[in-house]
């Protein structure tokens, strides 16, 4: 991350809430597109699971303590500005743990923005030369200064993620099934963590 980076506030102007998101990729599913809307059977297919993915974890979804204990402590106003698309995978295992993350304090406003129609940001936070999401930035609200990033997967996962290629090759669904797999057993507890931190570094 660089020094002083900031985010333009036409950025965050143009963003919108997880209600909104959901709502969207809802109506999508529904051929009823507005904000978002994809030509890609194959990407709507994705999207249709991943709401199914996104149904789930709310259900079961529960904070663990020390994230909250993080989150009250907040006392900077910031905001989490995501960026993401419904058929990616990552997003679906991800956002409903930002977003119940974020109601835990009223200092963290929580905004989302589509990676392909904001690719000018997208550049200013590459992974591994990559535009991959999710992405969430954490920007101050009076400054725009970016604080802090985390994304498109949990630290741990990605660790993992050489060992996972190393064993599965060029089978994309294999390794796609191992990170899932991973998913599964992990039930958010990594990127409860990860947050965690990004939490407690604004101390």
């Amino acid at each position: 991350m660089a020094e002083n980076q900031t985010v333009a506030q036409e950025y965050i102007d143009n963003a919108f809430t997880y209600e909104v998101y959901r709502e969207a990729l809802d109506n999508l599913l529904a051929e009823e597109p507005a904000l978002i809307s994809y030509d890609d059977s194959q990407l709507v297919d994705y999207t249709r699971l991943n709401v199914t993915r996104m149904q789930r974890i709310d259900k079961t979804n529960r904070l663990l303590d020390p994230l909250r204990v993080a989150g009250r402590a907040v006392n900077r106003s910031v905001y989490w500005l995501v960026l993401t698309e419904g058929w990616c995978g990552d997003a679906a295992q991800s956002l409903p743990i930002i977003a119940e993350a974020a109601q835990v304090s009223p200092k963290i406003e929580l905004r989302f923005l589509l990676r392909d129609n904001n690719l000018d940001l997208m550049e200013q936070f590459l992974t591994n030369g990559s535009r991959s999401i999710p992405k969430l930035i954490m920007i101050d609200q009076k400054t725009n200064e970016v604080l802090g990033e985390w994304g498109p997967r949990p630290e741990e996962l990605t660790r993992l993620i050489p060992e996972f290629k190393k064993e599965v090759g060029e089978d994309k669904q294999q390794f796609s099934m191992k990170v899932q797999r991973w998913y599964n057993k992990d039930k958010g507890k990594a990127i409860m963590k990860d947050l965690q931190k990004m939490l407690e570094s604004l101390k």
